[in-house]
């Protein structure tokens, strides 16, 4: 049985102070080979429901992924939001954040599509506080695409490219975008909130 046990700590103190400055945190090598090949296999065999915008309609032109949200019927899922809650109890420890809950969804973009750039916090709306994507496609290169650029706080672009076992974290009032990806392209988009229940 896999555990998902991360020490938060030991992958995230030493970048703490990057993540400050920048709005964005780089994690790899975050849970361990029967973990990972848990949430490869749950992400291969689930139902997925295209994605629409804020307003509920389909664009594929703006955003081209297909969904599933990450519930009690995903149990690799439900582990690794377990994992992910942790992070935001650190968070709450370390930055004061006040994160109150998370959720995620499986993410699957066909070759061909990405997702323009937009903010994770709706116009007006900020429960979003602190947003992440964890890569779950064997060996991807440069040339496979897909990866995803963010404006830091610093107005830098940066651009990471969606490498297996890799936690992408960045503040969730950042612009960003996922590039065009040359082959199909698995992830868990997450976000650590400020509302609903106390985690």
């Amino acid at each position: 049985m896999t555990n998902f046990h991360t020490d938060w700590h030991t992958l995230v103190d030493s970048k703490l102070e990057h993540f400050i400055e920048t709005g964005t945190m780089v994690l790899d090598d975050v849970f361990d080979a029967d973990s990972l090949t848990a949430l490869q296999t749950e992400s291969g065999f689930i139902d997925y429901k295209e994605a629409t915008l804020t307003h509920g309609e389909r664009e594929t032109a703006i955003r081209g992924d297909s969904i599933r949200w990450i519930d009690e019927t995903c149990p690799a899922g439900t582990k690794y939001l377990a994992a992910i809650n942790e992070l935001g109890r650190y968070f709450n420890q370390t930055l004061y954040t006040g994160i109150r809950s998370s959720e995620a969804h499986y993410a699957c973009y066909p070759a061909g599509f990405g997702y323009k750039w937009h903010k994770d916090n709706p116009q007006g709306r900020d429960e979003r506080v602190i947003s992440a994507v964890f890569y779950l496609n064997d060996d991807w290169q440069n040339t496979d695409g897909g990866q995803i650029t963010v404006v830091n706080k610093q107005d830098e672009t940066i651009q990471l490219l969606p490498q297996l076992n890799r936690l992408v974290i960045f503040d969730s009032n950042l612009l960003h975008q996922v590039e065009i990806t040359n082959r199909q392209r698995f992830s868990i988009a997450t976000w650590l909130r400020r509302d609903e229940r106390l985690i």
